[in-house]
């Protein structure tokens, strides 16, 4: 009897190990357009509000950034196509219609909203955000892509640049608790939800994964004179989520009545991660001594990934991010840069304490540039001190 229970013990084991499976998510990102305008380099410059979500070494700012308020929205998908659609997004048909003629390339939408305090040392932010993207082909059976809802709570610390000899070294690191709603998705569910928002058991055909991981975040920062090199790892060894399942009618209907959850999920046994990824950045800011004041420009680049080189079968060239960024008269910014070969750019306009921002940008969602681009739009409207 006791041989028989071990070696069901052990059969049980080997079982779980053999069909539960390793599913990576994205990463938590904003689509900030302080960073996608500039071709999403930031790391060698990282400062203020987007360090949060770049390299902790920014934290070392010896000026303090107080953001009392951000929203950040964004779209993913052609900006002529969206407008044309406008007009009948409202609709399931509508969206319909949009979703096979711009799938191809990427459709979806985020948004995120945050406060946070960050420079002297310290980097303090709580940060809502959401992502929802579809791409594929052929429409609808090819279509597949994910929401992701994060919530999080982001505290860190960073070294005062330490003087060596003629180089100035930053070093901060954030621990990121996270609660993450993620829900792997199809057209065809996508819009059998549309057309069931009021059956529950309809929407239930779509799994929801609740859970709650831990990221931590290190980062550096080395400069000599104009020049800045950075590293940062960002979900350092990978963070991972235990996740639990529900039907999304039941999800949403207990969130709506009670702000909470159902009373019955399932212990996902997949493991739901998001990569470590590894940033090698530089950073050139010549010191233009008073024309500063009309014209002050910075150039940088990130290698991104290059792990995914070898993981994941990656061109190099679609790692490489490129960006700039000049102020003019200190309160206007302009922003360009090449993210995997597509071209990005923005600007922005800091008015007392109203920061706006806004970008176009491209990105690869194939193994090599030139695959496979998909184009969006972001926008921040800040109250920042």
């Amino acid at each position: 009897m006791k041989k028989t229970f071990l070696i069901a013990l052990v059969a049980a084991v080997v079982a779980g190990g053999v069909f539960a499976k390793e599913i990576s998510m994205a990463p938590f990102a904003p689509r900030s357009p302080v960073v996608m305008a500039q071709g999403g380099s930031y790391t060698a410059v990282a400062s203020g509000y987007d360090s949060l979500f770049s390299n902790p070494a920014g934290f070392a700012s010896p000026k303090g950034s107080l953001t009392i308020a951000s929203a950040m929205p964004w779209v993913y998908g052609n900006p002529k196509e969206l407008g044309d659609a406008s007009d009948t997004l409202d609709t399931s048909q509508g969206i319909s219609d949009y979703m096979e003629a711009a799938s191809k390339n990427g459709v979806g939408a985020g948004t995120s909203a945050g406060i946070a305090y960050v420079g002297r040392g310290l980097g303090l932010g709580f940060i809502v955000s959401s992502d929802l993207f579809l791409a594929g082909n052929p429409f609808p059976a090819g279509i597949k892509g994910y929401t992701s809802n994060d919530i999080s709570l982001i505290g860190g610390l960073a070294l005062s640049p330490i003087n060596l000899s003629n180089f100035k070294l930053s070093i901060g690191a954030d621990l990121r608790p996270t609660i993450r709603v993620f829900a792997p998705l199809t057209a065809e569910g996508a819009l059998e939800v549309l057309d069931n928002m009021n059956d529950t058991d309809a929407m239930n055909s779509i799994d929801v994964y609740q859970g709650a991981g831990l990221g931590i975040d290190l980062g550096a920062k080395l400069a000599l004179g104009d020049f800045t090199v950075a590293l940062t790892f960002r979900d350092l060894f990978g963070t991972r989520y235990a996740m639990t399942t529900y039907g999304l009618g039941d999800w949403l209907d207990a969130a709506q009545a009670a702000g909470g959850l159902p009373e019955s999920g399932t212990e996902s046994s997949d493991t739901y991660i998001v990569p470590m990824n590894i940033i090698l950045g530089g950073a050139y800011h010549p010191d233009l001594g008073g024309l500063s004041f009309f014209f002050d420009p910075t150039i940088h680049a990130d290698i991104a990934d290059p792990i995914g080189v070898f993981r994941d079968n990656k061109s190099p060239w679609s790692l490489l991010h490129i960006g700039t960024e000049v102020k003019v008269f200190r309160f206007i910014k302009l922003r360009g840069g090449i993210n995997q070969g597509y071209i990005t750019a923005g600007a922005g306009v800091r008015l007392l304490f109203l920061d706006l921002n806004i970008a176009a940008f491209t990105r690869e969602l194939g193994r090599y540039a030139g695959d496979n681009a998909s184009s969006g739009m972001s926008a921040e409207i800040a109250l920042r001190f």
